[in-house]
């Protein structure tokens, strides 16, 4: 039976991730929907619950562990747990025949692989990189909007992303512009669509 596929997208710090997605979701060419994660964090200014991602408290989120309703979660950049439900990927989805992009930490990659929730052939991996030297300099020309402790915290994430990056199905070098990065990802979408 045909089944849906999603499309993991992960990046290091900076890396143009919001706008490509939301390019990609404008796209009428590939129809894609886009399955939001659950987060604890309060929203950012521009972000709306519900609508950017789905705001769960601590309790809840708990709660999704004991029940064993998760596809992955982590806990990012000392800040707050991200986790993806694995109704919202399999059941609202997949099953549906439906092509979706979902933000996924690279970092949970490994025990995604390990625990098999979700079949290899459903999904592909895709990661947007660029080099830490460019992410310095991205986040340098917006202290404005980025503290001290985000700087580090963020710079020590992607160090250890990019340990892991081997395991993506694709690399994109993000330290292109916006536009030659999302090209990059619809050649790869575009490929994926077409073999199924």
């Amino acid at each position: 039976m045909k089944k849906g596929h999603i499309f993991f997208i992960s990046w290091v710090a900076w890396a143009w991730k919001g706008t490509v997605i939301r390019a990609l979701l404008k796209d009428e060419t590939f129809n894609l929907n886009l399955a939001l994660s659950c987060k604890t964090r309060e929203p950012r200014i521009w972000e709306k619950p519900g609508i950017d991602y789905i705001k769960l408290t601590l309790e809840e989120f708990k709660k999704s562990i004991e029940n064993n309703e998760f596809l992955e979660y982590n806990f990012i950049h000392n800040q707050a747990y991200y986790w993806t439900r694995i109704k919202d990927v399999l059941d609202d989805w997949i099953n549906l025949w439906r092509y979706i992009l979902k933000e996924m930490d690279i970092l949970i990659l490994p025990k995604v692989l390990e625990e098999n929730k979700i079949s290899r052939e459903h999904f592909t991996y895709i990661f947007l990189d660029i080099p830490l030297e460019e992410i310095k300099n991205r986040m340098a020309s917006r202290w404005d909007d980025v503290t001290w402790n985000d700087y580090v915290n963020r710079i020590n994430s992607a160090k250890k992303e990019k340990e892991l990056i081997y395991l993506a199905d694709h690399i994109i070098d993000a330290s292109l512009s916006p536009e030659e990065t999302l090209l990059e990802l619809k050649k790869i979408i575009n490929n994926k669509i077409n073999q199924n």
